[in-house]
């Protein structure tokens, strides 16, 4: 990660006030390059005091053959910086039965029910979620065909209660840059 990403991340946290310093936060962390690059700007605001990484949490939805190793790959980084791994597995099929849902809306309910969880099992203040720029245009574009209001339309805020999104102003590229 360059180090004038990590600024800009840096600049951003400051503007939107995402937590004070110091303040505990767990990870989302799904396996995937987002949330690991969210996880490894996370650590270096850690090792500097900026934020207090309480832990890497992590949800197995039980969809694809391999989340398992996605698990195991979310508890070796988890292991690697010396951080609690919290994880949980959700049988998100069952569930969107259940609830007379899609899987993607019971995976999300089922997600974010256990990340505050792990909040609240991390005392942690904040969850920082790895939600960029990119989803942030396929929100509004998704929430324009649906036909929503001008409130619908703003997209995802940096903060939503507990949930933080410190790296919504990067791009998908940015954060996999070398």
């Amino acid at each position: 990660m360059s180090a004038a990403l990590l600024q800009r991340v840096r600049r951003y946290i400051d503007r939107h006030e995402l937590w004070q310093p110091g303040g505990r936060v767990v990870a989302a962390v799904s396996g995937g390059s987002d949330s690991v690059a969210l996880l490894w700007i996370l650590q270096e605001l850690h090792q500097d005091g900026t934020v207090h990484l309480a832990g890497v949490a992590h949800l197995n939805h039980q969809l694809r053959e391999h989340a398992v190793c996605d698990e195991a790959f979310c508890r070796a980084l988890a292991a690697r910086i010396d951080v609690p791994f919290l994880a949980a597995r959700a049988d998100v099929a069952a569930l969107a039965r259940e609830w007379r849902c899609s899987r993607e809306v019971a995976a999300r309910r089922a997600r974010y029910a256990f990340l505050e969880r792990a909040r609240v099992g991390s005392a942690a203040v904040h969850i920082g979620v790895a939600h960029t720029r990119d989803d942030q245009a396929e929100t509004v574009l998704m929430r324009l065909v649906r036909g929503a209001g001008t409130r619908g339309l703003r997209g995802a805020l940096p903060v939503r209660g507990a949930v933080v999104r410190p790296v919504l102003e990067c791009s998908r590229d940015e954060l996999r840059a070398p």
